[in-house]
């Protein structure tokens, strides 16, 4: 390195950076666009000015800005953000004219300071490639083929109705699918947890129908009643009740009858009472399940009456996780919904590319289940001459996300910026205490905080010296 660069001349490098061929970019660790050369400038067609600044976000920008395709292809992904060099194959242009077909993620970090920093070139896909020779290739998908997955799946369920956000292989959907299992040969009361759109409702019909099933009886025979406690307030909560307890049938079993709250977590707080009632005064009758965003250890800390009706309606508790959280799943649930899809539509079951593959698994999901049922129908009808899905089938979304990511094994470790300031204030109050070692009050005012917090960070801190001489009014 130059003795200009070690001087800290940051315009001369500014302006050799600017002067690369290449189009290259610098973010922060949160994605804002640092610095932009002339060459990412003028394949967007823009001044700096307009880049600087801007967030780059996995997501597509809601709105119209001519700039949100290269946003979203600039932003860095995951193992780049944990210290990885990261390679990019792009399988689509980053804007309309561009020949790079690959992209280079290369975080900067600096030991002494918080300030970390990705630095982004484009370029040619084969020649990054050749100089980084140690780059691996990580697909999920490649670990276990899904039609293995599926086949196992398909003997330990006699019928998949409605259980579709439990098809997979990692470890949190293989616990729910066993605590599914239980559900089904008993009939307690039930609680699906999870984020939005992981198909929670769908899990508790399917119970429901695999309960029928179990007891002999046809779909037509149950009564399924469902109840959204976000959208009704106490009084006309109450007045469902009363509508379902009309509809109960003495002579039918329990395990037929189901009244499903929705969104228990948004129950409102004058209803609790009542449903606690309700549900024991009716739990020889019918069955009892909820839904809710949040766990129930979660819902039990909030106190007023929640731990006993988390206590009657979480017997069994099933938690779906996001997609996003377990993508060694995405291809199997992909490849079930577009058989189903395919199926229902009277066409030749498609497979899925290689290359589809790996963005299908890449991409982040916000709104799980629901968009891939979604982006399945819509590769379906762009996929009309094609025996598989191609990446030019995906939608727009996934397609920009970019393409298959490679790492290289070199692992940079992470700063624990947390341990750091713990050990760092644990230095600071030990060097103020040994210059004053009975005052605590004077050691308080040095560091600028009151006596009581300094005597609770002691503690804290693992600093309190409990052979320390009580202070006398003088010396406070």
């Amino acid at each position: 390195m130059s003795s200009a660069y070690r001087g800290g001349n940051s315009r001369l490098l500014a302006k050799s950076l600017d002067e690369l061929e290449r189009p290259l970019a610098i973010l922060d660790w949160h994605g804002e666009v640092l610095f932009a050369n002339a060459g990412l400038c003028e394949l967007a067609k823009t001044d700096a000015t307009h880049l600087v600044g801007r967030r780059c976000s996995w997501e597509i920008a809601a709105d119209d800005s001519p700039h949100a395709a290269l946003l979203t292809a600039l932003a860095p992904p995951v193992s780049a953000l944990e210290g990885q060099i990261v390679a990019r194959h792009l399988t689509a242009p980053i804007v309309f004219g561009s020949s790079a077909t690959g992209q280079l993620f290369v975080p900067l970090r600096d030991p002494s300071s918080t300030l970390a920093m990705v630095l982004v070139l484009l370029g040619d896909w084969e020649e990054i490639k050749s100089q980084l020779p140690h780059l691996r290739t990580e697909n999920p998908l490649q670990r276990r083929p899904t039609d293995e997955v599926l086949v196992r799946l398909r003997s330990q369920w006699s019928s998949l109705d409605g259980l579709l956000p439990l098809l997979g292989d990692s470890p949190a959907i293989r616990l729910a699918m066993q605590r599914a299992q239980l559900a089904i040969q008993g009939d307690s009361n039930l609680l699906v947890t999870g984020p939005k759109y992981v198909g929670k409702s769908d899990v508790t019909r399917g119970i429901f129908g695999g309960r029928l099933r179990r007891i002999g009886l046809q779909k037509v025979a149950g009564q399924l009643f469902p109840l959204d406690c976000a959208a009704l307030d106490t009084e006309l909560l109450l007045g469902m009740l009363e509508v379902f307890e009309g509809r109960l049938r003495a002579s039918a079993p329990r395990a037929s009858q189901l009244l499903v709250l929705e969104q228990i977590d948004q129950l409102a707080e004058g209803a609790i009472s009542q449903i606690i009632q309700w549900t024991t005064e009716h739990a020889s009758e019918c069955v009892v399940a909820a839904t809710s965003c949040h766990a129930s250890a979660d819902l039990s800390l909030r106190g007023k009456h929640w731990d006993r009706l988390v206590s009657l309606l979480a017997p069994v508790e099933i938690h779906l996780p996001a997609l996003a959280s377990r993508r060694e799943d995405i291809g199997i649930v992909v490849q079930q919904v577009l058989a189903a899809q395919c199926n229902k539509l009277n066409r030749s079951i498609l497979s899925l590319s290689a290359e589809a593959s790996d963005l299908l698994t890449a991409y982040s999901w916000p709104e799980n289940l629901g968009e891939v049922q979604r982006c399945v129908a819509d590769m379906i009808q762009h996929a009309v001459f094609s025996a598989a899905v191609q990446s030019q089938h995906l939608p727009v979304a996934i397609r920009t996300f970019a393409g298959s990511v490679v790492a290289s094994n070199q692992i940079v470790e992470p700063i624990k910026l947390d341990e750091i300031l713990l050990d760092l204030e644990r230095i600071i109050i030990s060097r103020a205490i040994k210059l004053s070692p009975r005052n605590r009050a004077r050691v308080a005012r040095w560091l600028g905080i009151s006596r009581p917090r300094l005597l609770r960070r002691l503690t804290q801190l693992g600093l309190d010296d409990s052979h320390a001489e009580p202070l006398s009014d003088e010396e406070e």
